[in-house]
C-alpha cells in the first residue's frame, strides 16, 4: 500500500514540475500576424514566424494563422525554453513607391530610337517583361526588353507565376492613354532587343511589377537602383508571386500551366 501511496505522489509530483516548464499554446484561429505579436506578448516563449504553403483562393485568406510547427496546437502543453514556429499565410502587398516616383525628364517630341526617350504605341506584349513598340516619331516597330527586371518564363519553359505577370503587364499596356521609353546606359541587347524602362500613364511599370511581386530587382548600376531594392525587399517579405507564393495556374509536378 505504501508503494502504491509512492508512486502516486511521484507521479503527482511530476506532473506539477512538468507543468510548471510548460505553458499553453493559445487558440489563434483567424489571427493576422500583429494580432499574434500582441497575444504572445504575454507568453514568455522565443519563435518565429514562417510561411505555410497554403494556397490562396482570395484576398481574405492572406496574413492569417495557419498552424503551429509539429504537432503542436492550442492548448497544447508547449516546453518552456524551446523554439517555436508559427505558420501563417502570405501578406498582403503594399505597392505604393511606383505612384511616388515621377519623371525627371522631358520626353514630348523626342524619339526613343534616336533620343533614348519618347513616346510609343504599343503594338503587343510577349510576356511580363517584353514588347513590341512603334516609336511614334520615327515610325520603327521595335522589341523591347524592360530593365531591371526579370519576370518567370511563359514562352522559353513555363514558371510559376509567369501567366500571372505576362496577363498584368499585358493588361497595364492595353489601358494605357500614353507610353513613354527612357533608355539607360546600353540601348540594345544581346539579342538585339532594346532596353528600357516603360513609363505609363506617368507611373514606372517595371518598378510596378516589383511591387506587384512578378520580379526581384536586377538593377546594378542605376538612378533608379535604390528604389527598385526597396521594392524587391519590401514584396519579398510579403511572400507574395515570385518570392514563394504557391500558384494557383501552374501545374507543379508537370512544370507547366493548367
Amino acid at each position: 500500500m505504501k508503494k502504491i501511496l509512492l508512486f502516486f505522489i511521484t507521479i503527482t509530483l511530476l506532473l506539477i514540475v512538468g507543468c510548471e516548464n510548460t505553458i499553453t499554446l493559445p487558440e489563434l484561429d483567424g489571427k493576422s500576424r500583429a494580432e499574434i505579436e500582441e497575444i504572445m506578448k504575454e507568453y514568455d516563449i522565443n519563435y518565429e514566424f514562417k510561411f505555410s504553403d497554403k494556397m490562396i483562393t482570395s484576398d481574405d485568406d492572406l496574413d492569417k494563422f495557419v498552424k503551429y510547427s509539429g504537432s503542436y496546437k492550442g492548448g497544447s502543453n508547449f516546453p518552456l525554453g524551446n523554439f517555436l514556429t508559427i505558420y501563417t499565410t502570405v501578406l498582403p502587398l503594399n505597392p505604393y513607391l511606383y505612384k511616388e516616383l515621377k519623371m525627371d525628364f522631358e520626353w514630348e517630341d523626342k524619339s526613343f530610337i534616336e533620343d533614348g526617350i519618347g513616346e510609343v504605341e504599343l503594338v503587343y506584349a510577349t510576356d511580363g517583361d517584353t514588347a513590341t513598340f512603334k516609336d511614334k516619331i520615327a515610325g520603327e516597330t521595335f522589341r523591347l526588353r524592360f530593365l531591371g527586371i526579370d519576370t518567370p518564363e511563359t514562352h522559353a519553359g513555363e514558371d510559376p507565376w509567369g501567366l500571372d505577370a505576362s496577363e498584368y503587364t499585358k493588361k497595364r499596356l492595353e489601358n494605357a492613354t500614353t507610353i513613354v521609353l527612357e533608355a539607360e546606359g546600353a540601348r540594345t541587347e544581346t539579342y538585339g532587343r532594346y532596353l528600357g524602362f516603360v513609363w505609363v500613364d506617368g507611373e514606372l511599370l517595371n518598378l510596378e511589377i516589383i511591387e506587384q511581386a512578378y520580379s526581384n530587382s536586377t538593377l546594378n548600376k542605376s538612378k533608379y537602383k535604390d528604389i527598385f531594392m526597396e521594392a524587391s525587399i519590401n514584396s519579398m517579405k510579403t511572400g507574395r508571386r515570385f518570392f514563394g507564393e504557391i500558384d494557383p495556374k501552374y501545374d507543379y509536378e508537370n512544370r507547366r500551366f493548367y
